[in-house]
């Protein structure tokens, strides 16, 4: 097996188009269409990865209700492996009301369920040891996983030799956001935050390169930046560039989009590729991804990209694009 990710596993609800002013309204609003389908940023890595041709495995938790069949036959139905895929009969499996401005921009309400029951002792490491990449998806979402049990999960992983990546979510008050992932960031190979959540992790630190020293005392090999419209900071601590990420005439809906930049990285990597053409298929992926409703319904296979990719080749650095010619 090529990856295997651990965390969060849902359903997403979503709504489209939602005024902004909702909240102020006393009457109804109608809107033209809610789609449901499934999410969580671990589950939509590994779906992302197999569209990508990799073969991958979720490690996760559902309740014994109606959204875990829903989980368990998505899976089957695309190819991802769900036998590690656990059902605690106490708990509902994690739902998700995904808002959708018209701008694309999302407003999610959340309810964590399952996913809260999920921990270090729900993980066989025997399966683990099949893969080369485990991807935690993602911090600060998992109360029995995050700080030392995801610690110790990456520490054994690293024992295996596996790589170890992670993303992550910052809804929490920094100094819990940043407790909650410090000791595996000493185990972990990539880290993927957002601008706005390395801003959180990091108590107020505003720039890349800050967040570039301050990540790197943890002994990461990579870090990514993701930077929304504007693409991703990305550096192995010895050299860093800014990547732009690919125009696009309309955005549909943001959700997953960063799952699918973390799950095109992880298998440009798998490809024996450098990080920085890694990044291009990241930015390809993910730009095509916001350009359908629901989170991952937009991605390709590695095919249709690497063409969505050719036609586009004068937005990729000229020291980039052999690759991709």
């Amino acid at each position: 097996m090529d990856i295997i990710t651990i965390g969060s596993a849902c359903n997403d609800i979503v709504l489209k188009p939602i005024p902004n002013t909702l909240l102020e309204q006393s009457a109804g609003v109608r809107i033209p269409e809610i789609v449901s389908t499934t999410g969580g940023d671990a589950l939509n890595t590994a779906l992302d990865c197999v569209k990508l041709g990799m073969s991958a495995g979720l490690i996760a938790k559902v309740g014994d209700d109606q959204y875990a069949e829903v989980i368990h036959e998505h899976l089957e139905k695309r190819g991802v492996d769900h036998s590690q895929v656990m059902t605690d009969p106490h708990a509902e499996t994690s739902l998700s009301f995904v808002c959708l401005e018209p701008s694309g921009e999302k407003h999610v309400v959340h309810t964590c369920g399952a996913n809260d029951e999920l921990g270090y002792d729900d993980v066989d490491f025997d399966y683990v040891a099949k893969a080369k990449f485990i991807q935690y998806g993602s911090a600060n979402v998992h109360k029995k996983l995050d700080g030392e049990g995801i610690a110790k999960v990456f520490r054994r992983a690293k024992e295996l030799g596996l790589t170890t990546s992670m993303d992550v979510n910052c809804n929490l008050p920094p100094e819990e956001c940043y407790n909650n992932i410090k000791d595996a960031l000493y185990y972990t190979d990539i880290f993927f935050p957002s601008d706005y959540e390395a801003e959180i992790i990091t108590n107020g630190l505003k720039t890349c390169e800050e967040y570039e020293e301050f990540f790197g005392r943890f002994g990461l090999k990579v870090l990514v930046v993701k930077l929304g419209s504007k693409g991703v900071f990305i550096t192995d601590f010895t050299t860093r560039r800014y990547l732009s990420t690919f125009q696009v005439d309309q955005v549909l809906d943001t959700t997953g989009c960063g799952d699918a930049f973390v799950a095109a990285f992880l298998t440009a990597l798998a490809k024996g590729w450098d990080i920085w053409e890694a990044a291009v298929l990241g930015n390809a992926v993910g730009s095509m991804n916001c350009q359908a409703i629901g989170a991952n319904m937009g991605v390709k296979t590695f095919e249709e990209t690497m063409d969505y990719i050719k036609e586009r080749i004068d937005q990729v650095p000229e020291d980039l694009r052999a690759r991709f010619q």
